[in-house]
């Protein structure tokens, strides 16, 4: 038995005999006798299902990960009823929906269902709470469209014909919208995939796919290699894609708004990545690099993406030249490096466009499939889980679609592996996650059913294992029964998983922006602390990419140690540890940094939380959030260590506290609000300042977007919103959202000047609690954290200036503006959100600070 199960023997008793029950089913499935007999039986079924269904060889093979990595298993109790900003109408229910590929139109239609049948036969349906499902893809550039006389445009049939079999099989389904590399489908059970017509057209026209550095296209068929470039210029793909994904989509929103039950989510393309580290030199691709670069063209005033470029943005290529150590002659001469050289400031700024590429595609698409009716909380990021940095690009931030959930694939995996991706996910901002393909390849028992255990006590929503193959009579390697390789192994988990979990509520974990009231703070405790290494200290204003956060400083080699007592906690109660970690601001060129944290000697982040060479040119913080509630009620020994070459430093925690999920801490909900200015848009309008303090943050939500003020010519001109909390409190954290309704990918015009201030006394003299400038462009609905030193304050507000040359990558003090200009913002109940729509300067929802 793993050991971090047995340690969580000393927590309460209510954990223990929930623990209890954890150890026996572990038990049960390395039981041989009773092992033996399931599989055996299974297999009988199996066997004569076989012998009735004809082959078929649709089953998706995606990307393995080899990589096995380190964290802790931690067993968990029900989670506190918290106020939620990303959830579903489901929030307490987990879902098994394995991936089956087999169904199509054309097939006699009792025979899908008998394959279906055979699924909820051989799995089991779970219960209440732990549901089987199936999962699915729209093939919307290949298999799914009508002829050259529609211009490929998509063809329902086929999905039609799969949603009507989860309503006669009365199963949940998620459907995988698989229109990027993987759009022809190919697994090795495939005999050929779903068809290249359209996407040889697209391929065919100029500057389409993915090039090498000498210029040679990396598009091909099958094996997920349909590769076109992911350039915003890309407009001949982009606009097939869009059209037949919300074409589809559509189709899913009828069908959703009738058996609602029924509908689980819709994960974006699988595995959305670059190819290697020598793409992508599509000019097209370099060309909107520039672009962004100088915030311009598409990125610039009148542009389609204004606001969404480089911050700060270079106004010359002689400050580009001074910044990277080139010496182009013009912009039009700019070329990448023709390869990556990690930590080589001219590498790692092209490493940054080709990881925002990705980070843009993942965006788009999430706001083609909102625009066409999804909630974005039900669209989910389907990325690699950070395999290879410089090959893939696959950035931790890229799991995420823009102000909805995030979504990784894990193959061979061990329950150990998972925290350093799973605790980065939860930091992110959203209670809800995905593994939109899952496999541990293993014939250890254990090991299958603690890998579905520990996903779900992190709080996993969906799991798509891959793949149902009871209609295949030659199985591959993924086959969850039969498999060649591993047998039975994670078919009789999922079965025993289901049947366990099936009445077990999931753990709802607070969302990192709120995660309840800090019952620790380490920052304030420093000077009870013990440490070793080179420098370690606190920094008041610490600032990470230019994003200010109270830190400590420890530079690599440092170890930081205190001693703390946990409280106990209650029912549903959880405790976590939030921290970000960051290369501080004004370090050159570094090595790779690794940040962890032992409880009592076990590391909370596996094998670290690894910051490589990128993040010392591109800087910016990495959150974490990481439950601790097994040590409630005891004294335990944090250290805080960062590990790396001797000769970097640099190194920095951001604001690590532990926090108790509470639903008591709303220190703004229908409190006094006063505001600069209104437009008098009324009472029953989207934007009015009676929305300030009512609690929606999230989107527009029965139009209640938040309040307006009015617009303004002169740039000189201040816009603000303060809060009265009533009494004096002790605060330290505020939260900005960028604007969360239904805008592109990163939140429009989300203001780089700002202050945020405190007033303790009459409400009219104000302190500045933090000041921010230079402020880069976040994610739409991106929860922003601004921790400061703990202080007192019965007024909070939130200040900016207005004026915006978002050619030149900031908010700029002028004489003037060339077009109106305004604030628009909402106060919601714990947060502080800001937003802009284009120059109009919105914060979606404001809420002050966290008590301290």
């Amino acid at each position: 038995m793993e050991g971090r199960i047995l340690q969580l023997d000393a927590c309460s008793d209510m954990l223990a005999i929930y623990l209890g029950l954890v150890r026996v089913l572990i038990c049960v499935v390395n039981t041989p006798g009773e092992t033996n007999v399931r599989s055996a039986a299974i297999r009988d079924q199996l066997s004569r299902r076989n012998q009735l269904l004809r082959m078929r060889t649709h089953n998706m093979h995606l990307l393995r990960s080899l990589a096995l990595l380190a964290i802790p298993l931690f067993g968990k109790t029900d989670a506190s009823p918290i106020t939620r900003r990303s959830g579903t109408t489901t929030e307490d229910i987990t879902y098994i929906t394995p991936i089956w590929e087999g169904a199509l139109a054309s097939h006699t239609r009792s025979d899908d269902l008998a394959v279906l049948s055979t699924m909820k036969t051989l799995l089991g349906l779970g219960g209440t709470y732990t549901k089987l499902g199936w999962s699915f893809s729209s093939w919307a550039l290949s298999r799914d469209i009508h002829g050259a006389d529609s211009d490929y445009s998509f063809d329902p049939t086929n999905l039609n014909y799969m949603l009507d079999l989860a309503v006669a099989s009365e199963l949940p389904i998620l459907v995988h919208m698989n229109n990027g590399r993987w759009a022809d489908c190919c697994t090795p059970n495939s005999s050929g995939g779903w068809g290249d017509v359209l996407l040889d057209i697209i391929a065919a026209q100029p500057d389409t796919t993915v090039l090498n550095s000498t210029g040679g296209s990396l598009y091909s068929h099958n094996g997920g290699n349909n590769y076109f470039t992911l350039s915003r210029l890309n407009t001949v793909y982009r606009s097939y894609k869009k059209r037949n994904i919300q074409a589809s989509t559509e189709a899913i929103v009828d069908w959703a708004a009738t058996h609602p039950s029924l509908f689980v989510g819709i994960s974006l393309d699988s595995e959305t990545i670059m190819p290697n580290s020598g793409a992508d030199y599509n000019p097209l691709a370099i060309e909107e690099w520039r672009q962004w670069l100088q915030n311009i063209g598409i990125y610039g005033p009148g542009g389609a993406y204004f606001g969404q470029g480089r911050i700060p943005a270079f106004t010359s290529i002689e400050s580009f030249n001074s910044a990277v150590g080139t010496t182009f002659a013009s912009w039009s001469a700019l070329q990448p490096p023709a390869s990556i050289t990690p930590g080589q400031t001219f590498s790692e700024e092209w490493q940054r466009w080709r990881v925002t590429l990705i980070n843009h595609a993942v965006a788009d698409e999430t706001l083609w499939i909102a625009e066409a009716g999804i909630p974005r909380a039900l669209v989910y990021g389907h990325q690699t889980p950070r395999l290879d940095d410089y090959g893939f690009a696959d950035a931790l931030e890229t799991s995420t679609a823009a102000n909805g959930a995030s979504g990784v694939t894990y193959y061979a995996w061990t329950p150990s592996d998972f925290g350093q991706v799973d605790n980065p996910l939860r930091g992110a901002g959203k209670n809800n996650f995905g593994v939109f393909e899952l496999n541990p390849l293993t014939t250890d028992a254990t090991r299958s059913y603690n890998t579905l255990l520990t996903l779900v006590n992190d709080g996993i929503k969906i799991i798509c294992p891959n793949s149902w193959e009871s209609d295949q009579a030659t199985k591959d390697q993924y086959a969850l029964f039969e498999s060649p390789d591993w047998g039975d192994t994670f078919g009789l988990a999922l079965n025993k998983f289901l049947a366990d979990r099936a009445e077990i509520p999931r753990d709802i974990q607070p969302p990192p922006w709120n995660p309840g009231t800090r019952v620790v703070d380490f920052y304030s405790a420093f000077s009870t602390a013990s440490s070793s290494g080179p420098d370690n200290r606190l920094e008041p204003a610490g600032s990470v990419g230019g994003v200010i956060r109270k830190s400590i400083y420890s530079a690599v080699g440092g170890v930081i140690t205190y001693s703390v007592t946990l409280p106990p906690v209650s029912g549903t109660q959880r405790l976590n540890l939030w921290t970000s970690v960051g290369i501080r601001d004004g370090a050159g060129n570094g090595g790779e940094s690794t940040f962890q944290v032992t409880a009592n000697g076990q590391a909370l982040f596996g094998t670290g939380l690894r910051l490589n060479k990128n993040y010392w040119v591109w800087k910016r913080w990495l959150p974490a959030m990481v439950d601790v509630t097994p040590w409630a009620g005891s004294t335990v020994t944090f250290a805080f260590t960062t590990t790396g070459e001797a000769y970097y430093g640099w190194t920095a925690w951001g604001a690590p506290a532990i926090y108790a999920s509470d639903t008591g801490n709303d220190l703004v909900a229908g409190k006094s609000v006063s505001v600069s200015s209104t437009d008098g848009a009324g009472e029953a309008a989207s934007w009015d300042s009676q929305f300030l303090t009512d609690g929606i943050v999230d989107g527009v939500v029965g139009g209640r977007i938040g309040w307006s003020s009015i617009s303004h010519l002169s740039a000189s001109a201040t816009e603000y919103a303060s809060v009265d909390l009533g009494v004096v409190e002790s605060i330290s954290r505020v939260v900005l959202f960028a604007r969360s309704d239904l805008v592109e990918g990163t939140g429009s015009g989300f203001p780089v000047d700002f202050k945020i201030q405190g007033s303790s006394g009459d409400g009219e003299t104000w302190t500045d609690l933090l000041v921010q400038t230079g402020f880069p462009a976040p994610l739409a609905g991106e929860g922003l954290v601004f921790v400061f030193p703990d202080t007192s304050a019965r007024w909070v507000r939130v200040v900016a200036s207005l004026c915006v040359k978002e050619a030149l990558g900031g908010l700029i003090w002028k004489d003037e503006c060339d077009e109106n200009i305004g604030i628009e913002m909402k106060i919601a109940i714990v947060l502080v959100i800001m937003s802009m729509r284009l120059l109009h300067f919105a914060l979606v929802a404001l809420g002050t600070a966290f008590r301290s």
